[in-house]
């Protein structure tokens, strides 16, 4: 049998690189398919040589779906990194400046040259309270119709809103007195809890107190006893709360008339200047006298919630003053003392209705003066001793 003659090496090679370039060719072949396929436009290259008969060739087929999905991941990943990137603070580089000065992907309204930076909110000082922010009311049925009118009423709107109240309809200095002497508390939370005037300080961490009180302790009571209660009650409070700042609110009158057993605008009045006189030039004190409106001494019809009742309680506009002097939209002025007003039923001085007739003081009938005994008569503004010893013509 005769022997197989081996192929020259040469051509061995030159098969090798022919079976290269069909690959070559193929794969380009490919690549030209897929992007076809993405209208992505192909590359022109000079023609190779063919490939070599006999080799086989498979053509592989694009998978669209999964060139849509892999781009669409590379999208999503390419904005949770810009996202990522944003919310850790990192500036845009320079070099994603567009060439109009605004920067790509992050905002499309161009900031003010002007502007300041933004500030680390962190170490920003705190926004400024209202100030009656720890404030605390405490009073009797007066102090209540301003609480209405702060809780429901227009006040709520205003900085008052963020005041704390503490009422009771007949809470008085002589209660607060007897709390301070270790008495019970008379003051009352909404769940019924009973807290003495310091308690409810203590509980609200007060640094500033009103305190309207003295309606009840005029009643039966002498001015000059229930400002002495009022004034012991005042020190007290100052010594355990040196640097409690306490402002006197003054007792609004009554209506034109009005006398309770004892309360009435005349010893309200008396009640006033006594305690703003008190009140004036110690540290951590003033008296806030919100019954300036009251410009005759007495409480005008207008703003008396209850005229068929003690007549002395203020309606929302009424409030609304009281509102407008704490809140410094109106500086009051010092009201003035009541003076006497003739009363028509008959229990006060009037020109008609007293007569003396145990001859002890006198009897007005037309505003002169005469002693029923006979002893002086005025009729003119002239004087005549029935004895002929004094006359004045």
């Amino acid at each position: 049998m005769a022997n197989k003659r081996k192929r020259p090496a040469a051509m061995r090679e030159e098969e090798r690189q022919a079976q290269r370039a069909a690959a070559r060719a193929e794969r380009r072949t490919r690549r030209a398919a897929e992007q076809a396929a993405q209208n992505v436009p192909q590359k022109t290259e000079a023609p190779k040589a063919p490939q070599k008969a006999g080799v086989p060739h498979k053509k592989k087929k694009i998978n669209k779906f999964r060139v849509a999905v892999v781009c669409t991941a590379a999208v999503l990943v390419a904005l949770v990194a810009l996202g990522v990137v944003s919310a850790a603070g990192v500036r845009t580089p320079i070099s994603s400046i567009a060439a109009d000065g605004e920067p790509e992907f992050f905002s499309t309204v161009k900031p003010q040259a002007s502007a300041a930076p933004a500030e680390n909110t962190a170490s920003a000082a705190p926004t400024p309270s209202s100030a009656f922010d720890g404030a605390l009311f405490i009073g009797d049925s007066m102090t209540t119709c301003l609480k209405n009118y702060v809780t429901d009423g227009a006040g709520s709107t205003t900085a008052l809103s963020d005041a704390e109240f503490m009422t009771r309809s007949d809470y008085s200095w002589g209660e607060a007195q007897n709390e301070l002497n270790g008495g019970e508390g008379g003051l009352w939370l909404d769940d019924d809890t009973a807290l003495t005037v310091t308690e409810a300080i203590d509980r609200f961490s007060a640094t500033k107190l009103y305190i309207q009180l003295g309606k009840e302790d005029l009643t039966y009571n002498d001015v000059s006893d229930v400002t002495s209660t009022a004034q012991a009650v005042i020190s007290a409070l100052q010594a355990k709360y040196p640097n409690l700042e306490i402002t006197v609110q003054a007792v609004t009158p009554m209506l034109e008339w009005i006398d309770y057993q004892g309360l009435s605008s005349g010893t309200i009045a008396q009640y006033n200047e006594a305690m703003q006189t008190y009140c004036t030039g110690k540290k951590n004190l003033k008296f806030l006298n919100i019954a300036a409106f009251c410009t005759e001494g007495y409480l005008p019809a207008e703003y008396c919630a209850d005229p068929e009742g003690l007549c002395i309680h203020l309606n929302d506009e009424g409030c609304a003053i009281w509102a407008d002097y704490l809140l410094g939209n109106k500086t009051p002025e010092p009201s003035p003392t009541p003076t006497p007003t003739p009363d028509p039923n008959g229990d006060s001085t009037d020109n008609t209705d007293t007569t003396d007739t145990a001859g002890d003081t006198y009897t007005d009938d037309s505003g002169d003066y005469t002693d029923n005994t006979g002893d002086y008569t005025d009729d003119t503004g002239d004087y005549t001793d029935d004895t002929g010893d004094y006359t004045e013509e």
